[in-house]
């Protein structure tokens, strides 16, 4: 339903329809509206309002009939007037909250968009710049040139660059600056390929280290921050880490069993060194700042959304980004998380929540088991749709189930999203190996599907080892 309204060169204006979506869109709203006549239990008006918006979200971000940060906006905006206005169904003046609308637009200014926020700004800032080609090359270099330690190499690099850049811009990154060495070699060999779905399965992976790492992790730590948990950018890390780096060891010797390299040595040719200058000093001196911050907020006890802004006011003020640089910013990404998160108030608010997983927790399984099924579902559908979108849907129902410990629910359910790639539009790393075309779509679905596998007994055992310290059975 894009490009609605079309001029040709004589000035006239038609109306084009895409009738395949537009019926996408009639049948998920209608499903959704079927929902106020389901007689399900203990449901109110508020709680009956907030069904109808979830299910016609989950549709609408499954089929992608309308572009998913355009979803989010609906899920805002029909909770402000359904569910938000005085005198609404969820009477929140009653308990003092008196203007109620307020709670769906809170999520719009949560510390954790702040936080990713300031992560787009260090990324655009070091991409424009060129730190992130210098610190490529810096990474790289070491590893030598025996192709299982370049291999390595660019597991690493990859994955480190994405724990505080975009998946998106790093795979982006890392795609041209290995497209030389992969003109090197002639028509489709093994390791070529193994270089190319690298790329973007490390950067899926090394997401998970950080709470900027992915978007999948903000929805995780924003719902967490509203259930009262301490979230910090250390904490996160020291979960996330070391999941990361025994999924990136496992995904290297994957890569050189199915790709077996047929050469002894070659090296990878990186741009010319590019020249320092002040605006680049600044950079380098914010960026490692910054992250010194984040690392050490046990000691100082500033907030990681507060030490966001510190990029954000150095690099505009001293004129290191400008306006056409906030254009680069993945506004779409943030407004997905706030949709998401707004969806997350309005189904705790209305009481969905309570009753939806009311009904999952009489399950005769025991607490871990329904831990694992909630994983194992998050996975599946993130291959279909956003990751983004998949968290924003699974991480406010598992942390509402009173079997589960919301602290890992929320972490698993994350992992499990971001973790997702077997197919060319699972991720957009995905989708930019996918588009060098040395790739094929049965190859991605066979070696990401291999992939995820593992990353699924990993982020299974992760739950495990990570339940003997919660209170779960």
């Amino acid at each position: 339903m894009t490009n609605l309204i079309q001029v040709d060169e004589n000035g006239n204006i038609s109306l084009r329809v895409n009738w395949k979506r537009a019926l996408k869109v009639l049948i998920i709203l209608s499903l959704a509206f079927v929902m106020w006549f389901v007689p399900i239990p203990g449901l109110t008006l508020a709680s009956r309002i907030s069904l109808i918006i979830f299910v016609g979200a989950a549709g609408l971000w499954i089929t992608e009939a309308i572009p998913p940060f355009a979803t989010a906006i609906m899920v805002i905006v029909l909770n402000i007037y359904l569910l938000g206005m005085p005198g609404g169904p969820l009477h929140l003046a009653k308990v003092g909250i008196a203007n109620s609308y307020q709670i769906f637009l809170n999520p719009m200014a949560s510390p954790i968009l702040v936080l990713f926020f300031g992560g787009f700004i260090l990324a655009v800032a070091a991409s424009k710049h060129g730190l992130d080609v210098r610190l490529a090359k810096a990474f790289i270099k070491p590893f030598g040139t025996h192709p299982a330690m370049v291999l390595l190499g660019i597991i690493s690099i990859t994955a480190l660059f994405s724990m505080f850049m975009s998946n998106t811009a790093t795979t982006a990154m890392m795609i041209t600056i290995l497209t030389p060495l992969i003109a090197h070699f002639e028509g489709r060999t093994p390791f070529k390929k193994a270089m190319v779905l690298a790329v973007p399965f490390s950067a899926n992976i090394g997401g998970l280290g950080t709470i900027i790492g992915t978007p999948p992790n903000a929805v995780a730590a924003s719902v967490l921050t509203g259930l009262g948990y301490d979230v910090s950018f250390l904490t996160w890390m020291m979960i996330g880490v070391p999941v990361a780096t025994v999924m990136l060891l496992i995904l290297w010797v994957i890569l050189l069993q199915l790709f077996k390299p047929c050469t002894e040595k070659f090296e990878i040719l990186f741009p010319e060194t590019i020249e320092m200058t002040w605006d680049l000093l600044v950079v380098v001196c914010t960026f490692t700042l910054t992250i010194l911050l984040w690392l050490t907020q046990p000691l100082h006890h500033v907030p990681s959304a507060v030490v966001a802004l510190l990029p954000i006011v150095v690099f505009f003020t001293f004129g290191i980004l400008n306006k056409d640089d906030l254009k680069k910013i993945e506004w779409d990404v943030l407004i997905l998380v706030a949709g998401g998160l707004t969806l997350g108030v309005s189904m705790i608010k209305s009481g969905l929540s309570d009753i939806l997983v009311g009904h999952v927790s009489y399950l005769p399984v025991s607490p871990f088991v329904l831990l694992c099924v909630f994983v194992v579902v998050s996975i599946v559908i993130s291959n279909f749709m956003s990751n983004t979108s998949a968290s924003n849907l699974i991480i406010p129902l598992v942390t509402s189930v009173s079997v589960i410990e919301p602290m890992i629910g929320a972490i698993g359910v994350a992992f499990a999203c971001s973790l997702a790639m077997s197919l060319p539009i699972s991720t957009p790393p995905n989708a930019i190996a996918f588009a060098t075309n040395e790739i094929e779509t049965r190859e991605m679905i066979k070696y990401g599907t291999i992939v995820s596998f593992f990353g699924l007994i990993v982020v299974i055992l992760m739950l495990y080892i990570l339940k003997g310290y919660f209170n779960l059975a």
